[in-house]
């Protein structure tokens, strides 16, 4: 099933590119204001940590708003060959997570390249010192980790909206 749940998000290039990169953002700068509020070195980081989280929640409700709505014909359709509610949960519940996770690796391979670049720098005398790392290791995955967990709430929205589609949406419009 998440085989096919992968598939089914790469189907879906447009929306799975802009939420892929919505949610790098959102984990990047999440992991960012996480580091800061924790070493203190930026006054109301606490702030922009709730909207950020906030903002993940709204935008997981609607990535899996969007994901049930756009494919209910989809969905309708797998239902008409014998696909159960609660196989249809497991394909969108793993594009959402294929999504949220696509997002943690480019973040967590964007911070080893500048650290590298960064280390590389020193090495060659280009940079005097390098006591200063953008974001650690242990934020994003602990940002990632909550990003996946407000992602369960998304899930319950998902849950009622599967319930509600019909195997006869996939007969309708059929000889139009």
């Amino acid at each position: 099933m998440w085989r096919k749940a992968i598939l089914l998000s790469l189907r879906e290039k447009k929306v799975f590119i802009i939420f892929t990169l919505i949610y790098t953002i959102l984990i990047f700068l999440t992991s960012l204001f996480w580091e800061l509020a924790v070493s203190g070195d930026l006054v109301g980081a606490g702030y922009l940590l709730a909207i950020f989280f906030g903002t993940s929640l709204i935008l997981s409700l609607l990535y899996a708003w969007i994901l049930v709505s756009r494919k209910r014909r989809v969905w309708a359709t797998f239902k008409c060959i014998g696909y159960t509610n609660k196989n249809i949960l497991s394909l969108v519940s793993g594009m959402i997570l294929f999504t949220t996770i696509v997002g943690f690796l480019i973040v967590i391979e964007v911070l080893f390249h500048y650290t590298a670049a960064l280390a590389y720098l020193h090495s060659e005398g280009f940079l005097t010192s390098i006591n200063e790392i953008l974001v650690g290791l242990l934020p994003v995955i602990i940002t990632s980790a909550l990003f996946i967990i407000v992602q369960l709430i998304a899930f319950i929205l998902v849950y009622r909206k599967v319930l509600k589609v019909r195997p006869i949406i996939a007969l309708k419009k059929v000889g139009e």
